[in-house]
């Protein structure tokens, strides 16, 4: 029985390293005591507003709980905004991208990344195509898949949380984002090249929102804002209270603003 004990507190103290280690790496600052019982207030309520919409409900309903969410979520932004990392430009980080996908057999010629007023980075030709020619070759050890999971941090949650067995695509966002706060991530340069804004419902405003009324794509618009403050609730409360790995390093920097 001892010898068990001994072996648990060793678990454990490894576990308490690899986070404080996560929040060291990344230069971010631990939520203070006070704030994290706050925040975890307002997980409880996420999950309680969140799940009380019955699938049959009307859309009035829909856009209630929308907006009861909206306003927990901007207590929780501000609870959150000392673990924010500040992102470098895109541009800035195209030449390191451009060498690791050189340095990993990532086969390109004949086509640069530009820079596209009002519309961001894009991908240009510098020689003309045949129909039918290879443009671009990526080898699958470059890519970050499911198959990865099984071989990350995430391999022992993934195998046990229903949420996660059941979408393995949210199950692969997450370990997206586990890579992005290890400095030391054989993706970093990918990380530093995705798209820091998406023209997604998740980053309307309510007036915005508001405009999609009367389309089909209204009501979708308030189940996927929905839906998407419940997971990261669940994922939060999921990561405090879990002590398998990828839980102990994302439980001091998982938040909203990254995860939505």
């Amino acid at each position: 029985m001892g010898k068990k004990s001994h072996s648990t507190d060793d678990k454990n103290k490894q576990n308490n390293h690899a986070s404080k280690n996560m929040v060291q790496a990344t230069g971010l600052k631990k939520i203070p005591p006070h704030k994290r019982n706050e925040l975890n207030q307002l997980l409880d309520k996420i999950l309680k507003v969140s799940s009380s919409v019955p699938e049959s409900a009307n859309v009035a309903k829909e856009w209630e709980a929308y907006q009861e969410i909206q306003k927990l979520l901007s207590k929780v932004k501000q609870l959150e905004s000392d673990l924010l990392q500040p992102l470098a430009s895109r541009s800035s980080a195209i030449d390191e991208f451009l060498l690791w996908l050189r340095n990993n057999n990532v086969e390109f010629d004949g086509l640069k990344i530009a820079e596209y007023p009002g519309l961001d980075l894009g991908i240009e030709a510098e020689k003309d195509f045949k129909e039918g020619d290879m443009m671009i070759a990526v080898p699958r050890s470059v890519m970050l898949t499911v198959e990865n999971i099984q071989h990350s941090p995430f391999k022992e949650l993934a195998k046990k949380d229903p949420l996660l067995v059941n979408m393995p695509n949210v199950a692969l966002s997450l370990l997206l984002l586990l890579q992005r706060h290890d400095p030391k991530s054989f993706w970093k340069p990918y990380m530093n090249m995705l798209p820091q804004k998406y023209t997604t419902v998740l980053y309307f405003t309510p007036d915005e929102i508001l405009q999609l009324k009367g389309s089909p794509a209204y009501e979708m618009a308030l189940r996927q804002c929905r839906s998407i403050a419940r997971q990261y609730a669940y994922f939060n409360k999921l990561f405090q209270r879990s002590g398998d790995e990828a839980s102990t390093m994302l439980r001091e920097v998982f938040t909203y603003e990254d995860y939505w």
